[in-house]
């Protein structure tokens, strides 16, 4: 009895009720659903465990199972700076994580971009979404860097402390509005940040004041999707968003011809 009482010790999965109760209420005081990241890092890569493929997170539950299956986190957790060279070791060896709730916002992927800051100038502008084709930037390209340009140099230029860094912002369609742009976050400029349609080093060579770049997809024929980014085969692609209902019948029909043969063999081996 007491080894068995041992080994369902051992086997008993961790518990953090504090830590989940926490959550609950943050989700409650921002009226939920809610978007969470840790200090750098978004579980974006990890959207395939969660119900329709979202970040949207509507309790503790739904951000934990995120975070666990996310290698993003896990950088920010085992190695945030594992690129950096010039980061005191006292620095690395403590990292003070925090888990950040912010409300969820629902946005059109056509109205992202990401802002690449130097010596507090914008230099560069990417599509975000850099896997799909949209009319809109490719229409609208002049009045959406205009629009960012005017909102950076207003808003974000002598307001944010550091010289260098990248900005992702949100324009929304009504270029008019005194609030067409909005901030959705900052980041690092340099790896481990996304350089999106840029190379790193093309940008780290940029010179301040030229004219910005600005970099679309250009390709109309190709396949959008966020799973894509991750490597996540079509067909599995094609099953999780439900485009295409098919190709969970084929699946479905694939496992039990499978199943068949199976039992069809063994059968005649027994014979």
């Amino acid at each position: 009895d007491k080894w068995s009482d041992d080994d369902s010790d051992e086997d008993k999965r961790p518990n953090f009720p504090d830590f989940e109760k926490a959550i609950n209420q943050g989700i409650e005081d921002l009226d939920g659903p809610v978007f969470a990241k840790l200090n750098w890092s978004a579980p974006k890569d990890a959207t395939w465990v969660s119900f329709g493929n979202s970040l949207k997170c509507y309790s503790a539950a739904d951000i934990l199972l995120l975070l666990k299956a996310s290698d993003f986190v896990s950088y920010d957790i085992l190695a945030p700076f594992s690129l950096c060279s010039d980061t005191p070791a006292s620095e690395q060896a403590h990292v003070d994580l925090k888990l950040i709730l912010r409300r969820w916002r629902d946005f059109r992927p056509e109205g992202e971009f990401r802002c690449f800051v130097k010596s507090r100038s914008i230099i560069a502008i990417s599509q975000r979404n850099w896997d799909a084709y949209f009319t809109f930037v490719d229409t609208e390209q002049a009045k959406i860097i205009q629009a960012i340009s005017k909102f950076f140099q207003e808003k974000v230029k002598d307001r944010f402390p550091l010289q260098n860094y990248v900005l992702d912002v949100y324009t929304s369609q009504n270029f008019r509005s005194s609030k067409c742009v909005k901030i959705i976050d900052f980041n690092v400029f340099g790896p481990p940040t996304d350089a999106l349609l840029f190379e790193w080093p093309e940008l780290e060579a940029a010179t301040p004041g030229q004219e910005i770049w600005f970099r679309k997809q250009e390709d109309k024929s190709l396949r959008s999707g966020n799973l894509n980014k991750y490597k996540i085969p079509i067909d599995l692609a094609d099953i999780a968003s439900g485009a295409d209902p098919s190709k969970l019948i084929d699946l479905v029909q694939a496992q039990v011809e499978e199943q068949n043969e199976a039992a069809a063999k063994e059968k005649l081996s027994a014979s």
